[in-house]
This record gives C-alpha cells, sequence and structure tokens, in this order.
C-alpha cells in the first residue's frame, strides 16, 4: 500500500509542473486581454489545494524527511507566492517575485516526481 502512495505521490508531483504550465498560460490570457485574471485565480487556488495533498502522500507513502521537507517546502513556497499578489500596489518589485517563485516551484515539483519515481537499487541480502 505505502509502495502504491509513494508511485501516487510521484505522478502527482509531475502532474503538478505540468499543471504550472497551463497556470501560465492562463496568466498569459489575463496579460493579453483575451480573460480575465479570474482563471488564474482559481486554478492557482486549486493548484495550492494539490501541494497540501502532496504534503500529506509524502507523509503517508515515502515518509522520508526529504520528501516529506520537500512537500512542505512546496506548499511553503506556494503559499508565499500567493501571498505576493497582494503586495502588487504597495511594493511591486516584491510582488515581481510571483512568477520567479513559480519556477522554483515548478522544478522542485520535478524533482520530487522524479526523485519517487526512479528504480529503486536492490537491497542486497543478508550474508
Amino acid at each position: 500500500m505505502r509502495e502504491r502512495i509513494t508511485t501516487v505521490y510521484g505522478v502527482l508531483a509531475l502532474l503538478w509542473a505540468a499543471l504550472v504550465v497551463l497556470q501560465v498560460f492562463f496568466a498569459g490570457l489575463g496579460i493579453f486581454g483575451a480573460a480575465s485574471y479570474d482563471t488564474h485565480k482559481a486554478f492557482g487556488n486549486g493548484l495550492q489545494g494539490l501541494t497540501a495533498l502532496l504534503l500529506l502522500l509524502a507523509i503517508a507513502g515515502p515518509r522520508t524527511g526529504r520528501d516529506i521537507g520537500m512537500a512542505a517546502g512546496l506548499f511553503i513556497l506556494v503559499t508565499i507566492q500567493i501571498g505576493l499578489v497582494s503586495t502588487r500596489d504597495d511594493a511591486p518589485g516584491l510582488a515581481a517575485l510571483h512568477p520567479v517563485l513559480a519556477l522554483f516551484a515548478m522544478g522542485l515539483a520535478v524533482h520530487m516526481g522524479l526523485h519517487v519515481l526512479r528504480p529503486r537499487r536492490p537491497v542486497p541480502a543478508a550474508t
């Protein structure tokens, strides 16, 4: 069971990273006037929910300090990223870190997924 949870954790982390590309597309629609930012905001909230799920899966599945730390780091990073939007009027330079943190978050999610999905080395038998 734990092995399956670990696999779901890795696949979901990679899916999360792929969904960031879609999120950037939604931001582009807002920037270039094809749509409002409402889709970008709503989708971002959904991505935030997925980071919480990834954290829970890291605790239930891999259970290593590394995996739990990366999932917690992703959750914190995305939470800070979302919070930066509110500084747009008062501190635009700080708010400009919003898309930069998205790149870091995407890289972390890819690392989380690839790390878990790599084939494990067989454990040597006791002699």
